[in-house]
């Protein structure tokens, strides 16, 4: 079952405050306390057959439920439980360190504790936030293709798809689709689509995923969540990207892919700099693999494997 918790005001960056709840799931009863937060438009049923990570909970796995109890909450702006905008009502931007905030608050009012953090894409930056937020209360930090700060290369594709959304002519469902297609060829490669579509039947794969997520998710939440991810920068206000890690406790463990054409290996490097140079613990390891962005959702042999070393080395 899914529960929620409501939280007092929430003052956000740009100054207003907001009251929200958090939609997240507790799942498994093993020894290691994690907490996994979805990337862009997750939610809170990473497990299962139909689950963002679902075989990453499979029996000797390593989620597997006699090994780890898992909270996976559902990070504000979106449209799964959590609170997020609707149509035709103002709703503030949010930045991951709002939405950090807003998890902060939750963490505190369940009074939870966690061995290790884990985030991809949008999830790795808001715990990245997190963990300087509240370090007494993450042991691990576990980041997935994600950096310190979103570049111009980065917001330049989200761009693509914020105009698609936000052009008033459009349908809802066709909004959606539209954007998701620009979307998904940022989250490959061309190798990993020549590789796949050398025969053709490319068109009917975007439209499928356009479909898809037109289905499950609202106009307004994705566009809530790509302004969010446009707004990812540990170095904002902080005085730079090393002065902001210097306030990092938890040991860093950074996975880039190699192929990633959003979080390029470039600004993924930068972090683990910035974060040696802070003096923080942190270590780097590559996703090696053709299929860009969304690998941490399909090579699941070297997701299993990176994570399991993470997790070893914690203590419950």
């Amino acid at each position: 079952m899914t529960a929620a918790t409501a939280l007092p005001p929430i003052t956000l960056e740009n100054g207003q405050s907001l009251s929200m709840d958090i939609a997240w799931r507790r799942i498994g009863q093993g020894p290691l306390r994690v907490l996994v937060v979805h990337a862009l438009t997750g939610g809170v049923f990473p497990d299962g057959p139909k689950g963002w990570w679902g075989p990453l909970f499979a029996p000797d796995a390593p989620l597997a439920a006699d090994r780890a109890t898992v909270w996976a909450p559902n990070l504000p702006g979106s449209c799964y439980g959590s609170t997020g905008p609707r149509k035709g009502e103002p709703f503030p931007d949010l930045t991951p360190r709002d939405m950090a905030g807003a998890l902060a608050a939750w963490i505190e009012a369940e009074d939870l504790r966690f061995d290790a953090a884990l985030g991809g894409s949008l999830g790795g930056m808001v715990i990245l936030e997190l963990a300087l937020r509240l370090p007494e209360r993450i042991g691990t930090l576990g980041v997935i293709g994600a950096g310190g700060r979103s570049d111009a290369w980065l917001l330049g594709q989200n761009h693509v798809q914020r105009r698609i959304l936000e052009d008033p002519s459009l349908p809802d469902d066709t909004a959606i689709a539209l954007a998701r297609h620009a979307a998904m060829l940022t989250f490959r490669t061309p190798d990993s689509l020549n590789a796949r579509f050398a025969e053709g039947g490319i068109q009917g794969w975007l439209d499928h995923h356009g479909r898809a997520l037109a289905d499950r998710f609202t106009r307004e939440s994705y566009l809530a969540l790509l302004k969010a991810w446009d707004a990812h920068d540990l170095g904002r206000g902080r005085g730079g990207l090393v002065p902001a890690l210097r306030g990092l406790r938890a040991p860093l463990h950074l996975l880039g892919i190699d192929s990633d054409q959003l979080f390029v290996p470039a600004l993924v490097r930068e972090l683990a700099e910035a974060a040696r140079e802070a003096g923080a613990d942190v270590r780097l390891d590559w996703l090696h693999t053709p299929h860009g962005h969304d690998a941490f959702l399909m090579e699941w042999g070297q997701v299993a494997t990176w994570l399991d070393r993470l997790l070893d080395g914690v203590a419950p």
